[in-house]
């Protein structure tokens, strides 16, 4: 379990990874806590708790504790032949940061905040992040040009068992030949952050989020790609627990946003059998 303390504008937030147990003495709003539900795992989530929302979504898991040719084998041909052409012959380079330093970690998120912004979507945390790697919970890889300009990033959170990819962005391209060798690129980081999991001792590598019941291209996209590289499609318990009054207004104001989402919904039904989800 990591736990990690943070400030998002005013509000004192609390992030779990590995656990919904959340039966803690803390100082902070918010409390969100999440657990990959691996096959075979059973779910902990106790629906009594009153004033917490739940959200039940997927990820796609890989089990890298396996010999690294039957993981390979896995991933679907066209992928495997992008990754095999970015390794012999694309102008590239890999890095990657297993305690990153201040001004890595500030050089990833100038790169992944223009990239979120670009596609509207959340900004990196800097407390977050400082917060993993002065617990040896971060890693930071990336591919760059040979002029070592950045192509894409990743950054994942790392327990014990598994780790979790919290961020991924690339670079915009110009032209159909930048993207397409963008393209390589990413999946060759992927193939190679997994053989550094495996290098790590770690049992799974977690794509950080799969799309309950995607509807838009866009979200399609990202399952397709995630589901180039094998793996099994399993559920993702969270829970958003307000410790104070702000804590309350805010989680209230995220459940009137959300209350439609397919993982809100599906917590929604089990929450109303009152049985525990299990993954096969």
């Amino acid at each position: 379990m990591v736990k990690v303390h943070y400030k998002r504008g005013i509000v004192n937030m609390m992030d779990i990874y590995g656990s919904t147990n959340t039966n803690l003495s803390v100082e902070a709003d918010i409390i969100i806590s999440s657990r990959v539900l691996f096959p075979n795992d059973e779910s902990t989530v106790s629906f009594k708790e009153k004033g917490i929302l739940h959200s039940y979504g997927k990820t796609l898991v890989i089990d890298v504790h396996r010999p690294e040719d039957e993981i390979y084998k896995e991933i679907h041909k066209n992928t495997r032949y992008k990754i095999n052409r970015a390794s012999k012959r694309d102008p590239i380079l890999y890095f990657e940061l297993t305690s990153p330093t201040d001004e890595e970690i500030n050089a990833f998120l100038q790169f992944f905040n223009e990239f979120a912004a670009h596609k509207n979507i959340p900004k990196g945390n800097l407390q977050r992040l400082t917060g993993l790697r002065d617990q040896n919970a971060l890693m930071i890889s990336y591919m760059t040009d040979e002029n070592f300009n950045p192509l894409c990033y990743h950054a994942y959170v790392l327990t014990d068992t598994y780790g979790s990819l919290l961020h991924s962005a690339s670079a915009r391209f110009q032209n159909s030949q930048e993207r397409n060798m963008i393209g390589r690129a990413n999946r060759y980081l992927h193939w190679l952050d997994i053989k550094s999991f495996r290098r790590l001792g770690l049992k799974w590598f977690d794509f950080g989020g799969y799309f309950v019941d995607a509807k838009e291209e866009g979200e399609q996209h990202i399952n397709r790609f995630k589901e180039e590289f094998g793996g099994h499609v399993v559920d993702e318990e969270k829970k958003f627990q307000p410790i104070s009054l702000l804590g309350k207004l805010i989680v209230l104001l995220f459940w009137l946003k959300t209350r439609k989402r397919p993982d809100i919904l599906r917590a929604k039904v089990y929450r109303q059998k009152q049985v525990p989800y299990r993954n096969s």
